[in-house]
């Protein structure tokens, strides 16, 4: 799996309750996982980091407005 650690500005861009919510974990969580402070050895582990890339490369896309 990716060793990717999130900085806090990209943190800032997810929402973390929603990653939360979804897997029934706590926030906390969520956070330590994406922040690299807890093993991300397991499947939920993966899936939130999974997740969180998607989220983050759709925040950062550029998109054009077709007018």
């Amino acid at each position: 799996m990716t060793t990717k650690i999130f900085t806090s500005t990209e943190i800032k861009d997810l929402k973390i309750s929603a990653l939360a919510r979804k897997y029934k974990c706590s926030d906390d969580y969520v956070r330590r996982v994406l922040k690299g402070d807890r093993e991300r050895n397991t499947e939920l582990a993966q899936s939130i980091v999974r997740d969180a890339i998607d989220t983050l490369a759709i925040v950062k896309r550029k998109t054009y407005a077709l007018v």
